[in-house]
């Protein structure tokens, strides 16, 4: 006899922050893949070459690109083909799986849990780590120069004195540490904070220096 939750409980936990995982669901047995306004934003200006999707639920996006990498914190209880693990077994962290160095034109981060409760943007970019997802890599090293960061978030998955700094005055500084490390900031969407659960209402597209 085993403690362990059901098997439908378990996954349920694993997928619920993958905030398009559910979206993914609902599109596998449609002829016509629907895409919301922000991933279409996305897929429209996506840089030449090898696109990865972290702590996303990213399988979505296989529906429509073509060379994407689909990484995932640790495996679920239910085996889906396609996934790469930063955490090969769920059981020690110590278990590590994939690792990337250069390898990617373009980043795309819906939502990662793993930005929750880091101290800032640069934070959770740069320094590996314990996140809220399990242990985070330096999620730089994976890019190549001059690739593009694809980030959204709500702004309740950022850290800040919400008493002294509005929403707008919060990302300015996030930027600002960002251009500090020649990280620039090309397109930028702050909307209310409920006008877009699943993706975020904040919408960043970075782009890295082409030289580091």
């Amino acid at each position: 006899m085993t403690n362990l939750p059901r098997l439908t409980v378990r996954y349920k936990m694993w997928k619920n922050s993958l905030y398009k995982w559910d979206s993914w669901i609902a599109n596998r047995h449609k002829k016509e893949k629907e895409c919301d306004t922000w991933c279409k934003f996305i897929i429209d200006n996506l840089d030449p070459g090898t696109t990865a999707v972290y702590n996303s639920g990213g399988m979505f996006f296989t529906d429509f690109i073509k060379d994407i990498v689909v990484i995932e914190s640790y495996p679920g209880p239910v085996s889906v083909p396609g996934m790469q693990y930063i955490r090969q077994g769920a059981a020690r962290s110590s278990e590590l799986g994939a690792k990337f160095y250069q390898e990617f034109d373009n980043l795309i981060m819906i939502n990662p849990i793993a930005l929750k409760y880091q101290s800032s943007i640069v934070e959770f970019l740069t320094i590996p780590g314990i996140s809220r997802a399990g242990y985070k890599p330096n999620i730089m090293e994976w890019m190549k120069p001059g690739a593009k960061i694809f980030l959204s978030t709500s702004d309740w998955h950022l850290y800040y004195d919400r008493l002294r700094f509005t929403v707008n005055d919060m990302v300015d500084q996030q930027l600002a540490e960002l251009k500090a490390l020649n990280i620039d900031c090309v397109y930028r969407q702050i909307e209310p904070v409920n006008d877009d659960i699943e993706n975020g209402n904040i919408k960043l597209v970075l782009s890295l220096p082409t030289r580091v």
